[in-house]
């Protein structure tokens, strides 16, 4: 009787190992899912911030672009002497762009001050592009400028 119980005791240690082991398989298995579902999710959130820094970087280049062209046009019109009323209307369109390509920069100068995107990967192409857009136009980034986040990052990475 002894020998059944001993018996009945050792398979029931047995059985109780093998849920175990299956126990373990299984957690294994799942925490190897979850593992893999952790590392989609942030290689898609990288894609998605690498997205965004494509766009604005994008964003900002069409708009310098733009700016140039506005810019080598007033220069033009001022060569040829053009009239009053032309170079009235190249000076606003010259505002107009010149506004809308800092505004880019003050949008990538937000998401690097909120850490949406690295400081790391903007600082060294574009620290002195900052400093001299600055310097160029002392009068659009004076105490009332409207271009904060700019003057910011500027601060910090001319101090640093």
């Amino acid at each position: 009787m002894n020998e059944i119980i001993e018996i009945g005791g050792m398979i029931a240690a047995l059985g109780t190992a093998v849920a175990a082991v299956i126990g373990l398989v299984i957690a294994r298995d799942q925490l190897k899912s979850i593992n893999d579902q952790i590392k989609i999710a942030v290689s898609n959130q990288k894609v998605e911030s690498l997205k965004i820094v494509l766009e604005i970087e994008t964003q900002m280049n069409s708009r310098k672009l733009e700016f140039d062209k506005a810019s080598k046009q007033v220069r033009e019109s001022q060569a040829v002497n053009a009239s009053d009323e032309v170079m009235e209307i190249l000076e606003d369109y010259f505002n107009s762009v010149k506004e809308s390509y800092f505004n880019s920069m003050d949008r990538l100068c937000y998401c690097i001050d909120r850490k949406y995107i690295e400081d790391k990967d903007w600082r060294a192409e574009y620290r002195n592009l900052l400093k001299d857009t600055i310097d160029d136009y002392p009068d659009d980034f004076n105490a009332a400028s409207p271009y904060k986040n700019l003057l910011k990052i500027n601060q910090e990475w001319q101090t640093s």
